[in-house]
């Protein structure tokens, strides 16, 4: 899979695909650049066949291009926009098949996916490595010692946490009005 290397100035992805939208090709480029790998992996994942995942995902693309203009910015993101798709097209593809094989690939693909890094570590665990090494100032090591994981854990455990945080954050900016607001309470803070 090729992937195309422009120099832009880094932009968010909801303004790259709305970009696309109005027909900017490098802007197309910059999006496809920063999530193709991301398509194709959950095309991977589902298929378990490199020759149809990567067919799925030019045709994600190709719809991405075509489709760019329906996208809304407040209605979600972009990646959720993106990915969104890209599960439909899978879906679809899956459908085509003769019946009967469908059920079976779904279910191969679920059971052989291997778990992502960090999943079998709690989000208490996760949020506390968070916590130790950029409110307490603690190396790796120290996290390490303190958690009682191997000090190679320590880095996919804050990965983890960051992108728990993460999640956490935007499903509140994307809630009612002045729900950003009442993160600053311990209550808020404590569910990430």
């Amino acid at each position: 899979m090729k992937t195309f290397v422009h120099h832009m100035p880094p932009t968010n992805l909801d303004d790259l695909l709305t970009r696309t939208g109005a027909g900017d090709v490098r802007a197309f480029a910059a999006l496809y650049d920063r999530n193709a790998a991301v398509v194709h992996g959950l095309a991977l994942r589902a298929l378990r066949d490199p020759a149809a995942s990567e067919e799925v995902t030019r045709t994600v693309w190709i719809r991405v291009w075509r489709r760019s203009s329906s996208y809304a910015p407040d209605q979600g993101s972009a990646l959720a926009w993106v990915m969104a798709l890209a599960q439909r097209t899978v879906v679809e593809r899956l459908r085509s098949r003769p019946h009967g094989t469908a059920p079976a690939r779904i279910e191969s693909a679920t059971a052989q996916a291997a778990p992502s890094p960090g999943s079998h570590l709690s989000l208490a665990a996760r949020r506390r490595a968070v916590l130790l090494a950029y409110y307490q100032g603690c190396t790796s090591e120290q996290i390490s010692a303190l958690l009682g994981v191997p000090h190679e854990t320590v880095a996919t455990m804050i990965h983890s946490g960051l992108m728990h945080l993460r999640a956490h954050l935007r499903m509140a900016d994307h809630g009612p009005r002045g729900a950003t607001a009442s993160l600053n309470t311990s209550v808020d803070a404590d569910r990430w």
